[in-house]
Formats: C-alpha cells, structure tokens, sequence
C-alpha cells in the first residue's frame, strides 16, 4: 500500500475511533489502532489529529475527550453537552451544562432533524419545538436515541443494543449503527 493510501486509510480509521469511542489521549487512540492492524505512534496520531481538526471538547460529565470538527455531528453533541432529555407538550427539553445551550442548538438546527419547527435555548437550557402532528414526546424520544445509540469509552466492551431512552447515560452506550462508520470512510 502507498505512503499515502497507508495515511488516508489511517486517519480514516481514526475518525471512526475517535466517533466511537470516548478517546481521552493519543495513547488510547495508538492502543485502538493497534487493535485495528494499525500501527503508529503518538507522534503519528499527534500529526493525524492535528491535520484532521480533531481536539478535546469537554463533555457534559467534565472530562476531556477527543471529538470530530463537524458541525453536522448531531449524536456527538448530544452526547458531549446534553446532560437531560425530557419532553412536555410539543416540546423537547434539554439541559446542557452553563454556556452549552448554543452549541446544542446549532447542532440540531443543522441536522435539519425531522419534527422540529424551532429550537430556543438561553445558557444551560434549550426548548425543542416540535412540528404540528409531533409530540414533544416523540421528539425527546428521537433525541435520546440519536445520544445514547453511540460510541462507548475506549476499553469497554459494545453493548449489544442500544438502551431504550434511559433517563440517565449508560456507562456502556451501544456502539454507532455500521452505516455511520461507512458514512466516516467515504
């Protein structure tokens, strides 16, 4: 394999990791390449993350993770700053730590989700509206599984299935559907 085909195909591959898992250092990211075939070093991974845009974001449980620039990156925002869900009326609830409520938004804005009229946040809450014929419910509903059908921590063992719209975050989350890794590697 080429030097630059054996580069694309590893910073691919550490997209799909980095989306995964919940990568807190270049060393994990080093051991889960490995566990790939994939062999490189920290200075490697160092160079790959810093071409490929991928810094640490703090999440909604305070540590510090790696995460993908994009905007588009819906389920990993809700992951990373939604710390409830919750649903009244045609409404979606979602609180975020202070500060988080913009970038939230933006991300379901983004997503052109479907079911959602508005969304309206102040600091550390933001208000889902839902389209006429959508329950406030439902919209809650499909926000916690786009959250919690996602990555697990780096080490951990996958689920076998997603949790269904658990009120509190699993310490084992299912892993991403097999499209979304498909989707990274095109």
């Amino acid at each position: 394999m080429p030097a630059t085909s054996a580069r694309e195909h590893r910073q691919r591959l550490v997209r799909v990791l980095v989306a995964r898992y919940e990568v807190t250092s270049q060393a994990e990211l080093v051991d889960l390449l490995a566990r790939e075939g994939v062999e490189a070093t920290q200075a490697t991974v160092s160079r790959d993350l810093d071409e490929l845009g991928i810094g640490k974001q703090r999440g909604a449980d305070g540590r510090l993770a790696y995460a993908l620039p994009e905007p588009g990156g819906l389920a990993q925002v809700l992951r990373q700053f939604a710390t409830t869900i919750d649903a009244s009326g045609n409404l979606a609830v979602v609180r975020t730590p202070p500060g988080a409520a913009a970038a939230v938004a933006s991300a379901i804005d983004s997503a052109d989700l479907p079911g959602v009229l508005a969304t309206v946040q102040g600091d550390d809450t933001l208000l889902v509206v839902a389209v006429e014929g959508e329950t406030g419910a439902a919209l809650a509903a499909r926000l916690s599984d786009l959250k919690y059908a996602n990555p697990v921590r780096a080490g951990e063992p996958s689920a076998p299935s997603a949790p269904a719209a658990p009120a509190e975050p699993s310490a084992h989350p299912a892993p991403r559907p097999a499209d979304y890794d498909q989707e990274l590697l095109s």
